[in-house]
């Protein structure tokens, strides 16, 4: 069975990460520290809404696939989760050497887990630490958090550690 991102194409159409990402850091090069937050969201608000225009689009262009358009919307969300975490971890609050405890996996969770996502439906998400969260995992999760309701998207979150993760696992 191939996988949700297998089964997207042209994938680029719908949002281009590398060159996203490189936009990111030509204005973490170019513009002052105060500004370079609007900056980083406008042009994430600007890849939202393109990226969004073109699973309409396609869509509507075959409007019985709706499963393709889900998928899409899920990629389209993955894709920007992944630029707020770099830009988050890279910018906003690097750690040049960071211990065990300052990691973060980034998990999707629910229909969105599933790579079946509604468009505008609540973005749920797991953020799980090997250990406690130290004040550095808590800044990156709160501004991954900032950045994605300023983009207008709702969110459904957790954040645990490892064995509390575990704990709720058996508990469910």
């Amino acid at each position: 069975m191939a996988s949700t991102v297998e089964r997207i194409s042209k994938q680029r159409d719908i949002i281009d990460r590398s060159a996203l990402a490189e936009k990111i850091e030509s204005v973490m090069r170019e513009t002052g520290p105060q500004a370079r937050r609007s900056h980083v969201l406008e042009i994430l608000q600007s890849a939202l809404a393109e990226g969004r225009a073109e699973i309409k689009r396609r869509l509507g262009e075959h409007p019985s696939q709706g499963y393709h358009a889900s998928a899409e919307q899920a990629f389209l969300i993955d894709q920007i989760v992944r630029l707020i975490y770099d830009y988050v971890t890279v910018h906003a609050y690097p750690a040049a050497n960071r211990t065990a405890s300052e990691r973060i996996a980034v998990l999707a969770v629910g229909g969105y887990g599933r790579g079946e996502m509604a468009p505008h439906s609540d973005i749920d998400i797991a953020f799980v630490t090997p250990y406690k969260r130290s004040s550095w995992t808590e800044q990156v999760v709160e501004a991954t958090l900032y950045l994605l309701w300023d983009l207008g998207l709702k969110v459904g979150q957790s954040s645990r550690s490892l064995d509390e993760t575990v704990k709720m696992a058996q508990e469910d």
